[in-house]
């Protein structure tokens, strides 16, 4: 089936006509179009109908073909957020994440309504799972829709630009037991962590090509047993080439070279046929419409179904409708308009205020993190395997934790000085890191309790001896 994929970014749309046929897809044509400055950023989301003008001029001046068109929303236009959690947990843990995960996200938006989405990865990292919660102003999607159909465009699907460059990415997913393929743009980028060909980890940064220290964000995610592989309009840039190839990575090549081998999926017909030196580019244009699953915020398929009942059958249901909503007592509109207004209140309660403090202190940590996997002094590449602890550490022993003071010391491993206010947690997951056998951990001095149920404690961590023996 015919679709011309529209992926829209902080600063540009780009356009791809392609084929899907099976478990493969290939793609005829591509458009790069910047946006206006009316529409970059979070603009966009606010001008539904310029977004959708904006689109269909880019579509009738390149002469795309008139086909469905899979809409892929990104910086800007969608709210996203990833949250991990230690596989020791259990479920009510696991939903509680889920939920401050959501909670926090929902603190960023300014719209009044928002579809939330799951994309859940199927792949662990260093004993760790992770999710991604997505979101979009439910209004602007249904504008969009609209107005494009207007122009007598169907959009068939309106999904994430983030997941749609995972499911693309997947095709090259299986080439090695660690493999990170990277979509490098000159002013943000995206990864996708694949472990033994499963998805592990997914993030978009803004940060690109153009910054000081290109590989930066990316070092968290790569160890010497790392398999890179670059797709996107900057896949030669020379910068983040060499400086990939210093942080001891064990192979990174372009997706030029990867995409055509027998687990390729993606193939270049049309007038880019036999243009390999375009497939970088492409790659990152092009998608698997239809499988997203549960991150899609719109299929026209789905609807179908939905609505594939006889005119007959349907006019019982409406009528039946119509019937019961006569029938409501205003008592009870009253208290669905009241249950409505006290929803909406809780998005002020302190919890979620909470959550979204606690985000903002991993993002904080996360920077920390980067920069010591930078610094050869503090944490050398040859010593990759403490990362993967502090990683653990964050998700777990420390996740309701205020980090006060954290460092690595050669050969004495990671001190870290804290206070906390969930004890009993702290203590569980002491607990369960120490029967893990991943890590040796103690308490360096006696713990205090400062204030009326805060704890401030030190703990130095190291690897286990077993587990140093297998890194």
């Amino acid at each position: 089936m015919d679709h011309v994929v529209v992926k829209i970014e902080s600063t540009y749309i780009t356009l791809a006509h392609i084929k899907k046929s099976g478990g493969s897809v290939r793609v005829f044509q591509t458009k790069r179009a910047s946006l206006p400055e009316s529409l970059c950023g979070t603009e966009a989301a606010k001008q539904p109908e310029l977004l959708a003008y904006t689109i269909v001029n880019e579509l009738h001046s390149a002469a795309f073909p008139a086909v469905p068109l899979a809409i892929y929303l990104g910086a800007g236009t969608e709210l996203f957020v990833e949250y991990r959690y230690s596989e020791t947990l259990d479920d009510a843990m696991k939903n509680q994440r889920k939920q401050q995960a959501e909670s926090a996200l929902l603190e960023y938006s300014s719209a009044p309504v928002c579809r939330v989405k799951y994309y859940p990865y199927d792949g662990r990292e260093g004993g760790l799972a992770a999710s991604m919660v997505l979101a979009v102003d439910a209004d602007f999607c249904d504008q969009l829709v609209s107005f494009l159909a207007k122009d007598g465009y169907t959009a068939s699907v309106v999904s994430s630009s983030l997941v749609a460059f995972a499911e693309t990415a997947k095709s090259v997913a299986k080439l090695g037991d660690r493999v990170l393929v990277v979509c490098a743009e000159k002013q943000d980028s995206q990864i996708a962590l694949f472990m033994n060909g499963r998805l592990a980890r997914l993030a978009r940064f803004a940060q690109g090509t153009e910054a000081k220290n290109p590989e930066s964000l990316f070092l968290p995610f790569i160890t010497s047993e790392t398999d890179v592989v670059l797709c996107g309009p900057d896949t030669k840039n020379s910068l983040l080439l060499r400086r990939l190839k210093k942080a001891e990575v064990a192979s990174v090549s372009s997706v030029s070279a990867k995409a055509l081998s027998p687990h390729g999926r993606i193939s270049l017909s049309g007038d880019l046929a036999y243009q390999d030196k375009l497939l970088p580019e492409a790659f990152a244009m092009a998608a698997f419409p239809g499988e997203e699953g549960e991150s899609a915020y719109f299929a026209k398929e789905r609807d179908k179904k939905r609505s594939g009942i006889g005119l007959r059958a349907a006019l019982i249901v409406i009528i039946i409708a119509v019937l019961f909503a006569c029938a409501l007592p205003a008592a009870t509109l009253y208290l669905a308009e009241r249950d409505t207004e006290a929803n909406r209140s809780r998005l002020n309660e302190p919890f979620f205020a909470d959550a979204a403090m606690k985000l903002e202190e991993y993002r904080g940590l996360i920077t920390v993190y980067a920069e010591l996997m930078e610094t050869e002094e503090n944490m050398p590449a040859r010593d990759q395997s403490h990362a993967d602890l502090l990683e653990e550490m964050l998700f777990g022993l420390l996740l309701n934790s205020h980090i006060e003071e954290m460092y690595y010391e050669k050969g004495k491993g990671i001190l870290v000085d804290l206070t906390t206010e969930n004890i009993e947690y702290f203590d569980m997951m002491k607990d369960v890191a120490g029967r893990g056998g991943t890590m040796f951990l103690y308490e360096s001095k006696t713990r205090e309790e400062t204030d009326e149920g805060v704890w401030h404690i030190q703990i130095r961590v190291s690897l286990s001896q077993s587990a140093s023996e297998v890194k």
